[in-house]
């Protein structure tokens, strides 16, 4: 499914995180927000929030994550986890985050 700006016409066509409610336009920086079915996967109903994922990367032993910059590291590789749950990087690493990021995401 594609999302099409309301405000400029454009079609939108970047990778939409199964966590997020809205994307920014790049061509007039408008939000677009992102309808439940437009999503990749079954929403939680929980919030996505880059503090409480790293406290929880960290129960794992996973203490390369910078919140800040959001670059997450293991050995020689580094994804870049986005406010919004979104991950992008180079695969193994990017499938483990996405592993981890499902895990918390689930997570009572």
């Amino acid at each position: 499914m594609s999302l099409v700006c309301e405000n400029c016409g454009a079609v939108y066509s970047g990778k939409i995180s199964s966590y997020s409610k809205f994307v920014k336009c790049p061509y007039c920086d408008a939000v677009i927000v992102v309808s439940v079915g437009s999503r990749d996967a079954d929403i939680s109903g929980k919030e996505f929030d880059v503090a409480q994922f790293k406290t929880f990367l960290s129960r794992r032993g996973v203490n390369t994550f910078d919140t800040v910059s959001g670059i997450l590291r293991c050995g020689t590789q580094e994804v870049v986890v986005d406010a919004d749950g979104a991950i992008s990087g180079p695969d193994p690493l990017k499938s483990r985050a996405e592993k981890w990021l499902h895990q918390f995401m689930t997570e009572q």
